[in-house]
């Protein structure tokens, strides 16, 4: 054998070590064509017959050539064979790069394992009657890693993740992949979090695969990336939502059916979802109407509202406003002290028509109970903007937590639980799809929960599949409840989520509302409140350390002192009762001198949207958060009361010839 055969079997050893360092692939060649092709590879006269055969044709060459000649790296993404070798001596320097032509002509077929530790044999010698002979061959060691036994299984694995990755490359668009990412910035998409991190690494394989322009480069990439958690990509939950999105699948169908793998079988979606499509659109229509400037929006202030829209304003404060009346300063004179216990009942429409065409001032006696009433009058951050909405002005009104009305009750009476005319009542809202249960341990020992409910407990939601987000029970007690001291414990029977956590109670007698709060996931059983009462009227409420909220004690809201009076610097209807117009609910406004929302507050809701903006209302709900008017020191706020609402409050109104308390019946 030529004495340069070690150095090309050496040289091509070294090669496979540094290849070896990296994944090694095989590419899709018949072995047996390949070993011929070798040997057709060596220049005429350079593979000289050997007694009955070809000096390079031994069967230790034939099995390694077969075994490790087709093999290839893919490390650049350029793929790279083991005879990819410079620098041979002739003939081998023909041999390696005719193979290395040949083997760059197939696909990449799969990933490279071999049961046996070694392929091929370094040396061995022959005696004969000449003495003996020293026969050189190729011999490689196979690393560790990539040894292994079943190796059919395991490039059978192999092909089928190949072909799910490539369908998944090829499928999966790149749009569909940023709408999931916006769903999951957005928490929009239920457990969307967990699958961050695979979006994003399969959103940047697919950018790079799109990039490629030819058969051979896709398949290398393919085989590349393999060994990556993406390659099954198409295959897991997250990847069937893309999936259904790259093949035109509505927004809310394809995310429902997601959320149906991953979420308990009644989970509902808490928010509307939007794709850049339906932005671009919902944009449009906003440019051909000249509505861009309005979306803008600020509290609105004194100055900006005619005395022409309200119903009564303080003298005081009368020249700040536009179109005000200079002057008109009332004397400041220090109100006798008057029983608001004695208060008249008044309906609102009568107290408009016969009282306030007379008031100089009014108080408020702002309570605990109208927690729920705190609003703000919103406008756009331009003057003689086009209007949004319904009416053809652009004010607007937010309540506090961004509703349009707000309150516990409210719910308890819309489930059917009973809330007027109660002596007490202990209510219980929830904001997800557990099943919680209020119980409640009277003096007597009597246990009060939905396997006893004692006439008492009406209201018991979320106990099936069909629940609701805004979820509540309710215990009343319609007769005088008893003296003595009310347990009252939260249970949480069904764990459905873990987003919304925490409850509300609301606690009712003798016309105080009590509010408290519990903000964390909530077990089998929270010890909330122990209620003490005396003479049929609770005395005394201590909420557990994790409960906090606000008795008939005086609490402060945004600025306001609660049980006390507060001074009406102006009364108005809402916006969409100004000027000539009567747009749906009525609301009345009385604005608070020092009422100051401290939190920014939405500015557009979608039930106030003009006629032509209606088809982008999913597109204007997450608009109308993400547009929300910045923290001002200069707003109207105060308290407002609904048309859909009964509701009451009173206050103390000042004419020229007496002050009289009254109790505004809405």
């Amino acid at each position: 054998m030529s004495k340069d055969f070690p150095i090309f079997a050496e040289l091509l050893r070294k090669n496979f070590d540094a290849m070896s360092a990296t994944e090694l692939y095989f590419v899709d060649v018949d072995v047996n064509v390949m070993w011929d092709y070798y040997l057709s590879a060596y220049p005429e006269g350079e593979n000289p017959i050997s007694r009955e055969r070809a000096e390079h044709d031994c069967s230790c060459c034939k099995n390694f050539i077969r075994n490790v000649g087709n093999i290839v790296s893919l490390e650049t993404g350029v793929k790279t064979t083991i005879w990819d070798i410079p620098n041979l001596p002739y003939p081998y320097d023909m041999v390696a790069q005719k193979m290395n032509d040949y083997i760059l002509t197939f696909k990449t077929k799969n990933v490279y394992r071999s049961s046996e530790c070694t392929q091929g044999q370094g040396s061995n010698t022959e005696q004969t009657d000449n003495g003996p002979i020293t026969w050189h061959h190729f011999q490689v060691k196979i690393p560790s890693d990539k040894v292994r036994g079943e190796i059919p299984t395991f490039h059978s694995s192999l092909e089928s993740a190949a072909k799910v990755f490539e369908r998944g490359l090829n499928e999966i668009t790149i749009d569909s992949l940023q709408t999931i990412q916006d769903l999951i910035a957005d928490k929009n998409l239920y457990r969307g979090a967990e699958h961050s991190r695979t979006i994003s690494a399969f959103k940047s394989l697919v950018q790079e695969y799109s990039k490629l322009n030819s058969d051979e480069s896709r398949n290398t990439f393919v085989w590349k990336n393999i060994m990556s958690p993406s390659a099954r990509f198409r295959n897991t939950v997250i990847g069937t939502l893309g999936v259904d999105l790259s093949d035109g699948k509505g927004l809310d169908d394809a995310v429902r059916m997601f959320e149906s793998k991953v979420a308990p079988e009644n989970y509902k979606r808490p928010k509307s979802l939007i794709t850049k499509a339906m932005i671009q659109d919902a944009v449009q229509t906003l440019q051909d109407n000249g509505l861009e400037s309005s979306l803008s929006r600020r509290f609105a202030r004194l100055q900006d509202v005619s005395v022409n829209n309200v119903l009564f304003v303080d003298n005081t404060v009368k020249a700040k406003m536009k179109d005000g009346i200079e002057g008109l300063l009332m004397e400041e004179v220090k109100p006798a002290k008057v029983n608001l216990d004695n208060a008249r009942e008044i309906g609102i429409e009568q107290f408009m028509a016969t009282i306030l065409p007379k008031a100089r001032s009014i108080d408020m006696l702002v309570k605990n109970k109208h927690d729920g009433n705190f609003v703000s009058l919103t406008s756009p951050n331009e003057a003689d903007t086009n209007s949004l909405f319904k009416w053809d002005n652009d004010f607007a009104w937010s309540y506090d937590g961004d509703i349009a009305d707000s309150s516990i009750a409210r719910r308890v009476a819309k489930a059917g639980g009973r809330v007027k005319g109660a002596k007490m009542r202990v209510s219980l809202a929830w904001f997800n799809y557990d099943d919680l249960d209020i119980h409640v341990y009277e003096p007597c020992g009597n246990h009060i929960s939905f396997n006893n409910k004692s006439g008492k407990l009406d209201v018991d939601m979320n106990v099936g599949s069909c629940g609701s987000r805004k979820a509540v029970e309710n215990v009343s007690w319609m007769n005088t409840p008893s003296d003595g001291k009310y347990i009252v414990k939260v249970d949480n029977y069904t764990k459905r989520e873990s987003i919304d956590v925490g409850f509300e109670l609301e606690v009712e007698c003798n016309g105080q509302v009590s509010n408290y709060q519990y903000g964390k996931i909530v077990g089998k059983s929270v010890k909330s409140l122990t209620l003490t009462v005396k003479n049929g009227i609770i005395v005394e409420i201590v909420s557990d350390k994790n409960v906090t909220g606000s008795s008939a004690i005086s609490q402060n809201k945004w600025g306001v002192t609660t049980e006390t009076l507060v001074k009406v610097n102006t009364m108005m209807y809402s916006p969409n009762y100004w000027d000539e117009n009567v747009v749906g609910n009525k609301h009345w406004f009385f604005m608070l001198d020092g009422c100051l929302n401290p939190d920014s507050t939405r500015g557009i809701y979608n039930e106030f949207l003009n006629s032509d903006l209606e088809k982008h209302r999913k597109v204007f709900e997450i608009l109308g958060d993400k547009t929300k008017c910045p923290v001002s020191d200069s707003q109207l706020s105060g308290l407002g009361f609904s048309s859909t609402k009964k509701d009451d409050v009173t206050v103390l109104v000042k004419t020229e010839t007496k002050t009289q308390p009254y109790k505004i019946v809405f």
